[in-house]
């Protein structure tokens, strides 16, 4: 299980408990640098949004804080993570990336308001409104799972919704599904075939349908 995984199975208030005193008895020592590390590179990221730049920030933060000397990839795995656990209802890395990209244009659009440019501030909010609907589309199909059986034994399956039929029953659907076949078959006429279902007790035999074949 990775640290990614093993955060995600802590309550908030645990992680937020530990950020803001330094102190947790919930986490284990390795954790604690990990949860660290992704305070750091969420902060880094909210000022400096270019990934690679990001991660070079983060390196030198963690070198000098915890003085672990961590390689650029690791860095930028790290921004990525914080930015999925962070972002709290962006937990999907395509919203992250779309939210990510609407406040952009967001920023942009107050720039162009600042120069008077309108028409430009109008084309960056559409371009904005789009990307929160593309993070909104793939939250939506991030919650479509399939849903989870629970299976008991003190469940049964008419519980469950079948329906509960006895073996002899279905053995009876079965022989007389082969016996409607067998009679069809034979070269004698329509009347003579009913007369032989009826010999064979097979109730579910349509007479109608037989004479208009």
């Amino acid at each position: 299980m990775t640290f990614i995984d093993q955060l995600e199975k802590l309550h908030p208030d645990i992680v937020e408990s530990f950020l803001i005193t330094g102190v947790s008895s919930a986490m284990s020592e390795e954790m604690k640098i990990f949860v660290r590390q992704l305070q750091w590179a969420a902060e880094i990221y909210s000022t400096e949004r270019n990934i690679t730049r990001a991660a070079k920030s983060l390196r030198t933060r963690i070198l000098a804080s915890q003085k672990i000397t961590v390689d650029i990839r690791t860095c930028k795995a790290r921004i990525y993570a914080a930015m999925s656990y962070f972002a709290i209802d962006n937990n999907v890395a395509t919203k992250v990336w779309e939210t990510d990209f609407a406040d952009k244009y967001e920023d942009l659009a107050s720039l162009a308001i600042a120069s008077d440019d309108i028409k430009t501030a109008y084309k960056c909010y559409n371009s904005a409104h789009e990307c929160r609907v593309r993070a909104s589309e793939a939250a939506n199909r991030e919650q479509a799972w399939a849903p989870v059986f629970i299976i008991s034994p003190d469940i049964s399956l008419t519980d469950l919704g079948f329906e509960k039929k006895s073996l002899k029953a279905i053995a009876k659907k079965s022989n007389d599904g082969f016996y409607r076949r067998l009679i069809d078959g034979l070269p004698i006429d329509q009347k003579e075939k009913v007369r032989l279902f009826n010999d064979a007790n097979i109730q579910d035999i349509e007479a109608e349908e037989i004479y208009t074949e």
